[in-house]
């Protein structure tokens, strides 16, 4: 990847304790205190539909889906209580995702940029050190959908 191309512009949210960005390209807009309407027996993660002007979107929980519950499956104190989204597009269609606080919109520099691997690598395309935070980058379709690189996998 060319080094013009890693340089982003990233909306800056809060997930627990992690900073996660979401590619400026991919957000359509911020939701504050939507109203979840909860759907019986859906998916973990999936916690129900929220109606943004007419349009019924699926709300996915970022913090269960990043797995940061504690043994037991409750949500950690830092995730608790929860009202932001960001309406993002994915190969599906739209999808509103549960955040603890969006902080910012930034342009990060490619000198900036670290691939990410192990584990990591599972939900994040990579990560920016940016002053006083390193922010990682949410790869939405897998964090959503759970779908794999094609090529990974191959």
């Amino acid at each position: 990847m060319s080094s013009s191309s890693r340089s982003a512009d990233l909306t800056i949210t809060r997930v627990g304790g992690l900073h996660v960005g979401f590619r400026l390209d991919a957000v359509q807009e911020v939701l504050m205190a939507s109203t979840i309407t909860p759907v019986p027996l859906a998916e973990p993660g999936f916690v129900g539909l929220i109606n943004v002007r007419g349009e019924i979107l699926s709300v996915v929980d970022l913090a269960l889906r990043l797995g940061l519950t504690d043994p037991r499956g409750e949500v950690l104190p830092e995730t608790a209580g929860k009202s932001n989204h960001v309406i993002v597009r994915t190969t599906r269609g739209l999808v509103a995702v549960t955040v603890d606080k969006v902080n910012d919109v930034v342009h990060a520099g490619a000198e900036t940029y670290e691939d990410v691997r192990g584990g990591a690598a599972e939900f994040f395309t990579g990560a920016y050190a940016l002053p006083s935070r390193l922010v990682l980058v949410l790869d939405i379709d897998r964090a959503v959908w759970r779908q794999r690189d094609l090529v990974a996998s191959a």
